[in-house]
């Protein structure tokens, strides 16, 4: 007996509605994923959440799961979720991926640019708090510690500085040298 699972996660840009990121978690066809994002589309209104607060959150259903929609700077996070993923438990999932952005890329505000420039630690923070579907993680320290691990292995004689530490500064220093 299942009980139920998060079976999408998306990111999109607003207003336009264009898709920066999806995992799905189920074996859906394409019309079925046509589905899932006209369903997101719908909870963002017409007016793709244009006009709409940061952190503002909008709920929604798909079939028998709840869509969970949540603003944040350019972006609109998405979660379809079935079972004991509720409104609730999908926007804990949200805040956790968001919150973890915005700690890992020190960015004023959330947008395209940021997650296709940090790509590679966009698709890292979802693996770690979404597994197959099932909740793992959602404390923003622990979900750093679990993507430090999974990065390469570092001699102790390189250990002044870690491999998310380093791979962040890479990703600053060429707007500080365009800067100056």
């Amino acid at each position: 007996m299942s009980s139920g699972r998060v079976q999408t996660l998306a990111v999109a840009t607003r207003p336009g509605g264009q898709v920066v990121y999806e995992r799905f978690y189920d074996s859906f066809s394409e019309a079925e994923k046509g589905e899932i994002r006209g369903a997101f589309d719908a909870v963002a209104g017409p007016s793709g959440g244009k006009g709409l607060a940061d952190d503002e959150e909008l709920v929604g259903r798909y079939r028998n799961g709840r869509i969970v929609c949540i603003v944040s700077g350019e972006l609109l996070f998405y979660a379809l979720g079935t079972g004991e993923y509720n409104e609730l438990a999908l926007a804990e999932v949200l805040r956790a991926i968001i919150g973890t952005y915005r700690e890992l890329f020190k960015a004023p505000a959330l947008t395209e640019a940021v997650l296709f420039s940090n790509y590679a630690l966009t698709a890292l923070v979802v693996d770690e708090v979404c597994r197959e579907g099932l909740v793992e993680l959602t404390d923003r320290l622990s979900i750093q510690k679990a993507i430090a691990m999974r990065l390469p292995y570092e001699p102790p004689a390189e250990k002044s500085k870690g491999t998310l530490a380093k791979l962040m500064s890479s990703k600053a220093s060429p707007q500080t040298k365009a800067q100056s």
